[in-house]
């Protein structure tokens, strides 16, 4: 099965150096991370959490400072659509044939930009990303709603409402459409990043 082969790495880039030509930095993500899409119908809501086995390597990447942004190369996350969990077997069909996992078996998400509070407060406030469902790519900026660091790591958190008509996708009606799910969905994540030497 694929691994998540590179992952968003919103905060560490804002531990590293603010130079104003480019750098590079290695990281890693831990397994404490948590990521999620949520959704609702007329019926109920439902929560589908990402149970991939997340990357062990460390990665590098390349980082450029200008003024409040950071333009960030090489980063991006691939979820395996199959490895969420929704709680019951007929949402997990519902959401993987929805998503069009067969012919698009992954989510991307890919880190563009980060912006900050200030030039003298480098602490990411939003981040510019690409995100890709079913084949069709939407840019997005994702504001940041938690951050915290420490000597050994920093932990993200945010969340972004999207739409599932925007990627040229239905909401499902099952049982001959007596359930309508909404078009929306909220990606929820939680990520904890390790500093390497």
């Amino acid at each position: 099965m694929r691994k998540v082969l590179q992952t968003i790495l919103i905060p560490a880039l804002c531990m590293l150096p603010a130079l104003s030509f480019a750098q590079n930095g290695k990281v890693r993500l831990s397994n404490e991370s948590k990521l999620s899409i949520n959704g609702k119908s007329n019926v109920n809501d439902f929560r589908c959490e990402s149970e991939h086995e997340l990357q062990q390597d460390s990665l590098d990447f390349d980082y450029h400072f200008s003024a409040d942004t950071i333009t960030v190369d090489g980063v991006s996350l691939f979820l395996e659509i199959s490895e969420f969990d929704c709680g019951k077997k007929a949402i997990n069909r519902d959401f993987r044939s929805t998503l069009n996992y067969k012919e698009h078996p992954f989510i991307k998400i890919t880190l563009n930009e980060l912006i900050l509070e200030n030039e003298e407060n480098p602490v990411p406030k939003a981040a510019n990303v690409t995100i890709t469902i079913a084949g069709v790519e939407r840019n997005y900026e994702v504001p940041l709603n938690a951050f915290s660091s420490s000597e050994e790591g920093v932990l993200v958190g945010g969340n972004k409402t999207l739409y599932m008509t925007d990627f040229g996708l239905t909401p499902p009606s099952p049982l001959f459409g007596l359930v309508q799910v909404s078009d929306e969905l909220d990606i929820v994540f939680d990520l904890i990043v390790r500093f390497e030497p």
